[in-house]
């Protein structure tokens, strides 16, 4: 039998108590059967687990809820607004109505006015700033909601934006036809 001399002699063993001590490969004495735990002494880490991502669950569902209900904000208009106006209650809404001339006037936290559409007319109360382009006997949309007989407001919305005016088209001509029988102007 060949012996590779660069191999150790496999009869020689080294001396137990030195870090590179031969090792068994493979320990196969037989072991007993871990002792089976009960299931009602589950640790408190599995508790605080199962809580975690419980909570986690709940704060995406919080907060996937919040925003598809903000996205799904449907505006209406002011005639239509007021005809529903038990059913929107204090519900955030967008509403669409032509700014009535000679009825806006600056306060201290924003600018009144009244909004028209169809037959009905709602005073609104905006708190901020309008926007550069409001002005009278323009269709605005404005956010906010039913505050006992106003509306009020916090965001309004000039329509000029040509997407818009894609999308909504129906609308547009609508208002833009009421806006137009209440200064006046035949087209």
């Amino acid at each position: 039998m060949d012996v590779n001399p660069s191999l150790p002699d496999p009869s020689v063993l080294d001396d137990e108590e030195s870090p590179d001590a031969a090792t068994p490969l493979l320990d196969v004495t037989p072991r007993s059967a871990p002792a089976a735990t009960p299931a009602s002494s589950k640790s408190p880490r599995t508790y605080l687990a199962v809580g975690a991502v419980l909570l986690l669950v709940g704060l995406l569902a919080v907060v996937l809820f919040k925003g598809l209900n903000s996205a799904a904000t449907f505006y209406y208009n002011v005639d239509e607004a007021v005809a529903q106006r038990q059913d929107l209650g204090d519900q955030r809404f967008r509403m669409q109505g032509n700014v009535v001339e000679g009825t806006i006037k600056k306060t201290d936290g924003g600018v009144r006015f009244v909004v028209a559409f169809g037959d009905q007319k709602l005073n609104v109360v905006n708190s901020g700033a309008p926007p550069e382009l409001f002005n009278a006997k323009i269709p605005v949309i404005l956010e906010g909601q039913f505050v006992g007989d106003e509306f009020h407001s916090d965001q309004i919305l000039i329509r000029h934006d040509s997407t818009y005016d894609e999308k909504n088209a129906d609308r547009i001509k609508k208002a833009q036809a009421d806006a137009d029988s209440r200064s006046g102007v035949s087209g």
